[in-house]
């Protein structure tokens, strides 16, 4: 009988200790840090709406900030993806701030302030 118990706090506290409690929010249902996987589109001029694919954000969409160079921008929508495709189950949209200068920008989205990959980039065509 102490075998049997000894046996169920071990499995217990092993499966506490699983899973879960990965520092976010429970806003962010993947419960994984924000990974950005696409842009589209990938260049346009600005106030454009664009739509940033991936995974990890915040189903609250202003609790996702979009960061591309000196511009930090509050996400406008989240969606989860009805046909995810390439690991794409999340998208945000956001648009292009009057005013930011043209150029190619790393795109990262922060999520409870965890930082996204820095991997994808996004043209600022102009005006």
């Amino acid at each position: 009988m102490k075998k049997i118990i000894l046996l169920l706090i071990v499995i217990s506290v092993f499966f506490s200790s699983c899973g879960g409690g990965g520092g976010y929010s429970p806003d962010v249902i993947t419960d994984s840090p924000p990974t950005v996987l696409r842009v589209d589109p990938a260049a346009c001029p600005v106030n454009t709406e664009v739509t940033v694919f991936g995974f990890g954000f915040s189903v609250a969409a202003p609790d996702n900030i979009i960061v591309i160079g000196a511009e930090t921008i509050i996400s406008t929508s989240y969606s989860f993806l009805t046909n995810p495709t390439n690991g794409e189950l999340e998208s945000l949209t956001f648009t292009i701030p009057d005013g930011m200068a043209a150029g190619t920008y790393s795109v990262i989205v922060l999520v409870d302030g965890n930082p996204s990959n820095s991997d994808i980039t996004f043209e600022v065509t102009g005006v």
